[in-house]
Formats: structure tokens, C-alpha cells, sequence
């Protein structure tokens, strides 16, 4: 049996284990009184202006185990930045605990309930000195934690403004956001939402995937996979540097649907729409802007020409006349955009050739040739004379000026068409006229033979009368 000396001896084992757990804990106390202190604020506010190259922020903070969390986060660009504004609530920072026993801070992910980024265009240039922490020496013991190190940040809701020259701007609303911080740059990557524009509020665009690096060059836009309500993919790369330099946009858009792209062509214009597009731009607006695009599958309806030369010709076919080939090229600046080379032909009926130059402002003008085969001119009565036809390539060609607006054209076929139209109806009525006088045995006038029959003229003129009303009548219609 062991006497009570032996036992109290054989307990000394328990004394360093209950010093160590109490060195522990208030090793713990202290790392969390700083953690939660104004100290280690400082410390995350001054690492995160060093990454996002804006001047951070933070509400206090609190501690949950393994977790950190604070109420805000904000963080302010300036004129000489691309990051103008970030606002994010809800914050969440999930430790890495074994690392504070290794002198680092290692926080595995940060999590934002919602956060709102605003970019734009750099409009003021200078050496901006953003702090550091090595120039804000921490006055605490060497061995708290003095690394700090970010892997993941992510927010579950996230709404970002791309700011433009000249005010304009566009959203992208509702995104889930993630990025990762990698050496002096942040990569961010979005996935849903959908992208909107104050310009175009009809234009319905959905976000698959948006991957961009941020730094103090700027920003780089590495992929944007967008997709369309109506159907069709636009894919999107570009740079957006923050010294001053040219920001650059380029695209490729593959069977986007026209209707769906420019809404105003909706119940006139079916099919899809596949090209290439490239943009430069500065702080006094865009520098250059060019790019082809072609159309595929495409059908016209309803166009007032149109109906005139279904009218004319009794061809059905150009009410709703499907086209084979369709492309044009553009080029252009903040002033304007010039649409050259455009070919648009429906095989074997017509085909359209031209020029076009549109404004800031969406005013329109156009000079272009319409083709149509000599079988289709043969059926309209003073077709040359009132169309102005020329003849090469297999089609005989009237000339078209088109102008006005992009959501008002205007063009001044149709009205000549319309003469046509009324040319022939009034041959049609006249010949009815002879026809009817004939019935009735009324024997129109010969002035070869200089007689005139009283009743017979007229009966003419006021048939002739008539008939010049309906004409006319008719004639407005159409114009």
C-alpha cells in the first residue's frame, strides 16, 4: 500500500499540464482581446486598401470561435482608381485556428451577405501612395500574429456598377460573387444574375460566368459568357487600365436572336445574328469602334416596301420574304457609327445594297440600291420612269435614300412605289371604264375622226372624275 507522500508525488505530473492550459488560455485571451481591438482593425483596414487599392473601412469586430465577423465593410477608390465604392454587410471571416500559433493570421474565407462594387473610368492621374503596414509598426509583442493572409472571399449576393464615359453605365445585378486574392492582384469570378443598361432597358441579358483580375494596373476582364432571353451566346474580353491609357473591349456574339438584341425589330425581323466587334475608349469617350456581323436564317415582315412590292407584283412572297445572305461591316467613333458594305439578298427576288451612318444621337441616314429581277419589273406598269431602274449582275436596280432614326426610318421607296401602284390601278379603272361604256352601248369619243358625242363624253369625264377620286383616295392610303 502507498503511503499519501507517494501519491502526492506521483500527482506532480498534473502541474505542468495545468500551467500550460492556463498559459494557453490566456495566450487565447490576449489574441482575442487583440483580435477584437482596434489594433488588429487597423491592421485588416490597412491590408485591405493595399489590395483593393482603395482606402478601407471596417466596423468593429467580434469573435466566435474559429470565426471572426463585423456589420461592414467599406471601402472608397478616387478619381485615379478603377475601384470607386465597395459596400458589403453581413461579414464573416472563418479562421484557420493552428495558424495563430505559427505568427500568422490565416483566414480561410470570408463570407458577405450582400456587397456592391462600383468601377469606372479613371479620370484624374497622379502617385497615389496607398499605406502599408510595414510603415505602421505594430507596437505589440513579436510573437502575436503579424501575417496576414486572405484565401477565399465570397459573397452570396452581389450587385456591381461599370461606370462608362459620358454617363452612361451598365449593372450586373444579383451575381454570386467569389474571389481570391493572388500576390498584388485579386481574381474575382461571378456566376448568375443578369447584366442591364439605362441605354438599352429592353435588352434582357443573363450571366453565366464573368472571371476579371483587379490590381493597381486596373482591372482585366479574362472571359464574360453571356447569354440572351431570346437565345445566343456573347462572349466578352477586355482591359481597363488605370493609368490613363485606352480601355479596350472586344466580343463575339454566335446566333443571338435579332428580336431579342434589338427589340425594335420585333414582328419585322425573325432570325439570328453571329459577329465579331472590337471597342477603345478614353475619358473624352470612345476613340474606334469596329466589327463585322452577318444574319442567318432570317425573314422580313410587315416592311411597308415590301407590302408595296407584294401589292405590286401579286408575289406573297415579299410579305414575308426569307433571306439567304446577310452581312455588313462597321466602323465608327463617339460621333458616329458607319455601316458599310452591307449586302442583304433573297434568292432570285431581291437583293439590297448600300451604305449607312448613324449618330450619337440615333439619327439615320442610308443611300442604298434595291435589286429585283427583270420578270418582277416587267409586271409593274412605268416602272422605269418612276423608279429610276438600272440594269448588272442579273438584277435591275432602283435607288433607295433612307433617313430619320433608328426607331423612326424613313425611306422613300415606298411613296414611288406607290405612284406605281396607282399608275396601274388607274390603267385597270380606265380599261374598266371602256369596258362598262361598251356594256351600256355608249361609244367613248374618237378624236381621229372629230366627232364628239355629247353623252359619251360626258359620261367619261364624270366616270373618268370618279375614278380619279378613288385613285387619289387610294394613292394616300398607300403613302
Amino acid at each position: 500500500m502507498k503511503k499519501p507522500r507517494d501519491r502526492f508525488q506521483h500527482g506532480y505530473w498534473i502541474v505542468p499540464l495545468i500551467l500550460l492550459t492556463l498559459s494557453l488560455a490566456f495566450l487565447l485571451v490576449v489574441i482575442v482581446r487583440w483580435l477584437e481591438g482596434g489594433e488588429f482593425r487597423s491592421l485588416v483596414e490597412l491590408k485591405t486598401t493595399e489590395r483593393l487599392h482603395a482606402k478601407a473601412v471596417l466596423a468593429p469586430i467580434r469573435w466566435g470561435w474559429s470565426e471572426l465577423s463585423s456589420d461592414s465593410l467599406r471601402a472608397l477608390g478616387s478619381a485615379a482608381t478603377v475601384l470607386k465604392r465597395i459596400e458589403s454587410t453581413g461579414v464573416h471571416a472563418k479562421l484557420h485556428p493552428a495558424a495563430l500559433f505559427q505568427g500568422q493570421l490565416v483566414v480561410e474565407e470570408i463570407a458577405m451577405d450582400r456587397i456592391e462594387i462600383h468601377v469606372g473610368p479613371v479620370t484624374e492621374f497622379g502617385n497615389e501612395v496607398i499605406e502599408t503596414v510595414a510603415e505602421k509598426p505594430s507596437g505589440l509583442p513579436k510573437w502575436l500574429p503579424t501575417q496576414f493572409e486572405v484565401r477565399r472571399i465570397r459573397s452570396g449576393t452581389a450587385d456591381v456598377l461599370i461606370e462608362q464615359p459620358r454617363n452612361r453605365s451598365f449593372d450586373i445585378l444579383g451575381t454570386s460573387l467569389e474571389s481570391v486574392p493572388e500576390g498584388n492582384e485579386i481574381r474575382f469570378e461571378a456566376h448568375g444574375g443578369r447584366l442591364v443598361s439605362a441605354r438599352f432597358p429592353d435588352l434582357k441579358i443573363g450571366i453565366d460566368t464573368i472571371r476579371c483580375r483587379l490590381s493597381g494596373q486596373g482591372l482585366d476582364l479574362t472571359g464574360a459568357d453571356l447569354s440572351f432571353a431570346g437565345g445566343g451566346a456573347l462572349r466578352l474580353e477586355g482591359n481597363f487600365p488605370s493609368n490613363g491609357t485606352e480601355a479596350r473591349l472586344k466580343g463575339h456574339w454566335d446566333k443571338v436572336n435579332l428580336a431579342s438584341l434589338m427589340p425594335t425589330l420585333e414582328g419585322h425581323v425573325l432570325g439570328s445574328l453571329e459577329g465579331r466587334g472590337e471597342a477603345a475608349w478614353g475619358r473624352d469617350g470612345i476613340h474606334s469602334l469596329s466589327g463585322t456581323v452577318s444574319a442567318h436564317d432570317v425573314t422580313l415582315s410587315e416592311l411597308p416596301s415590301l407590302e408595296k412590292l407584294a401589292l405590286c407584283t401579286g408575289m406573297d412572297q415579299f410579305r414575308h420574304l426569307p433571306v439567304q445572305e446577310a452581312h455588313a461591316t462597321f466602323s465608327g467613333d463617339a460621333e458616329k457609327t458607319v455601316w458599310s458594305d452591307i449586302v442583304i439578298e433573297s434568292k432570285g427576288l431581291l437583293k439590297l445594297t448600300g451604305d449607312a451612318e448613324v449618330s450619337k444621337e440615333g439619327s439615320l441616314q442610308g443611300s442604298f440600291q434595291v435589286g429585283v429581277t427583270k420578270g418582277i419589273v416587267a409586271i409593274l406598269p412605268f416602272a422605269r420612269e418612276a423608279l429610276g431602274l438600272s440594269e448588272h449582275d442579273g438584277f435591275i436596280w432602283m435607288p433607295m435614300k433612307v433617313e430619320g432614326s433608328l426607331s423612326h426610318p424613313k425611306e422613300d421607296l415606298t411613296p414611288r412605289l406607290a405612284t406605281v401602284i396607282a399608275a396601274r390601278a388607274e390603267g385597270m379603272v380606265k380599261e374598266g371604264i371602256q369596258e362598262g361604256l361598251n356594256l351600256l352601248g355608249i361609244k367613248a369619243p374618237d378624236a381621229t375622226r372629230g366627232v364628239t358625242n355629247t353623252t359619251a363624253t360626258n359620261s367619261v369625264k364624270s366616270l373618268e372624275q370618279d375614278a380619279g377620286k378613288v385613285i387619289d383616295t387610294l394613292g394616300g392610303l398607300l403613302r
